[in-house]
């Protein structure tokens, strides 16, 4: 029996075994601090946090987000050529980032529908005062934060949406197929529902980064495992960096993780701080929904 507040600690849990605690997992508990703080859903103080956590800790966040930084940096420098940035220097409004975005997308010949957004974003799908209707366009708005191309942004949208029916109790294909009928998905985002159970890979070969690419074989592993640590270890063993995240992510909402795959780590400060957050996001359901069992 697992109930939702287990669902949104094993997302949070699941990601960050199958990712290694990759960075991505640290802009999730980024995005999770804005919400929980501000109680929406404001671009400009999550974009924030994630480009200070580069700034300061040079995380690995991705090419694209990197160089959306670095585009940043030289707008405060040309402003005023201070050394010491804090959080608030970088915060812009949302005209000013749509800039830096379409300049990076620019810069990078238009390859920014990458997997990033679907690896960080799923905390907007644990928080229940975001509408289930809301949910899909509020990934999207997530993604562009970063990433131009639209396709990123999508699947990031399908992925938030698989989860939150998943922590609602709707079985995985129920989950599935409700998330696969957002209207208007580009074609390379709808065939994934069509092919993800016969095959991990895509038609055509693609950059292994390439959101809808990424999906398909996430998708692949779960649907084709029995439990949370069967399809982590196939991803794994696939694909470490881009859909090993989505897996744990998905599979985390799907069974829970059973204690035996993380007991090692329960004294990680990292690991106390993503348990930490989790367990944030998941009281906020409790109060509402604590009878949803599976």
């Amino acid at each position: 029996m697992i109930n939702i507040h287990a669902r949104c600690e094993g997302v949070f849990i699941g990601h960050a075994i199958a990712s290694n605690y990759d960075p991505s997992i640290s802009m999730a508990v980024d995005i999770s601090e804005s919400l929980l703080e501000c109680k929406q859903f404001n671009g400009s103080d999550i974009l924030s946090r994630y480009l200070f956590l580069y700034h300061t800790k040079r995380s690995e966040i991705g090419e694209t987000t990197k160089y959306l930084y670095q585009i940043a940096l030289n707008k405060i420098k040309s402003i005023d050529n201070k050394s010491d940035i804090s959080r608030q220097d970088l915060i812009f409004d949302q005209s000013i980032i749509n800039e830096f975005v379409k300049i990076t997308d620019g810069k990078l010949n238009g390859h920014t529908a990458g997997c990033g957004p679907a690896q960080r974003s799923f905390p907007l799908a644990l928080c229940p005062w975001i509408n289930d209707d809301d949910l899909f366009d509020l990934s999207m708005e997530e993604a562009a934060l970063t990433h131009y191309n639209s396709l990123a942004g999508q699947v990031a949208g399908i992925v938030n949406v698989i989860c939150r029916s998943l922590l609602k109790n709707k079985s995985w294909n129920n989950a599935v197929q409700l998330a696969f009928s957002t209207p208007r998905l580009h074609s390379d985002v709808s065939s994934v529902n069509m092919r993800y159970s016969r095959s991990a890979q895509p038609v055509v070969s693609t950059h292994a980064a390439y959101a809808p690419t990424v999906l398909n074989a996430a998708l692949h592993y779960i649907a084709n495992s029995n439990n949370a640590m069967e399809a982590i270890e196939k991803a794994r063993a696939k694909d470490m960096h881009y859909c090993a995240p989505i897996v744990g992510i998905l599979s985390g909402a799907l069974w829970g993780i059973p204690l035996d795959m993380y007991k090692n780590r329960s004294n990680d400060v990292q690991f106390q701080i993503i348990g930490n957050t989790a367990n944030k996001l998941g009281n906020q359901w409790t109060s509402r929904h604590d009878h949803i069992v599976a």
